[in-house]
């Protein structure tokens, strides 16, 4: 199948190019770091399907630069969304967790329009707080923990899934028929931050987290679960190995 994948260079799109390269799908790129950004795309050409990973996604910095937000993840979306439709071309795109407090930023308020402008057939995808594997955003919870450089906490509880699980969602969802409009993409299990630090070495005193952050994350994957998915990697237990 010939697979397009929007922001096929980023953390998870770039897990799942390798991913799906490897069961013999065909992977059309576009992604800024290969000189092809999204708001340059103006047709899905020959793909069989469409996977749009491609966003900004800093509940802070949408705070401070919300026009950007609206111009990546709402423009180019509806756009893409307005594309695979015209094409006849199954969609699954990027939601987030965030929709379920989407009022609290601007990046939680694009997710919820982009869920409000999909097309019928077209999925989004409600991403907890991924990590896990190459290529995970530099400076965030993850990251910093592995590398010994965590300087603050918060007593907020996080739902992490691991990217290997995360991309076995996705497969198994482009090979399924009558899908729902939107899944939660998590573990079902919420931890709270500075618990997870604790089991990695770390005694920092938690600071009170922006108010533009939800206070929980943990994902409903009742839906996704009766289509035979279940996450495989447990946060605590990775981190107690790291």
């Amino acid at each position: 199948m010939r697979v397009l994948i929007t922001g096929s260079r980023g953390f998870i799109g770039s897990h799942l190019k390798n991913k799906l390269e490897s069961y013999g799908h065909e992977i059309i790129e576009w992604d800024h770091k290969i000189d092809k950004a999204i708001e340059n795309i103006i047709s899905v050409g020959n793909a069989e399907y469409v996977i749009h990973m491609a966003a900004w996604a800093d509940v802070r910095k949408s705070i401070e630069e919300p026009q950007l937000y609206w111009d990546n993840n709402i423009t180019n979306t509806t756009k893409i969304q307005k594309l695979c439709h015209e094409a006849n071309i199954p969609l699954i795109y990027a939601s987030s967790s965030c929709i379920h407090e989407w009022h609290k930023s601007p990046y939680g308020i694009s997710k919820k329009v982009n869920e409000e402008t999909a097309y019928e057939g077209q999925v989004g995808l409600r991403f907890t707080t991924v990590y896990g594997g190459e290529g995970a955003g530099r400076g965030m919870f993850m990251d910093r923990l592995k590398d010994r450089s965590l300087e603050y906490v918060t007593n907020h509880v996080r739902d992490f899934v691991h990217i290997d699980d995360v991309i076995n969602a996705i497969n198994l969802l482009m090979n399924q028929q009558g899908l729902l409009p939107a899944y939660d993409i998590g573990t079902g299990h919420g931890y709270v931050v500075s618990e997870l630090a604790q089991a990695g070495g770390f005694a920092v005193e938690p600071i009170e987290g922006d108010e533009c952050e939800a206070l929980d994350n943990t994902a409903d994957i009742t839906e996704i679960k009766k289509l035979g998915w279940r996450p495989t990697v447990d946060v605590l237990e990775y981190i107690k190995a790291l």
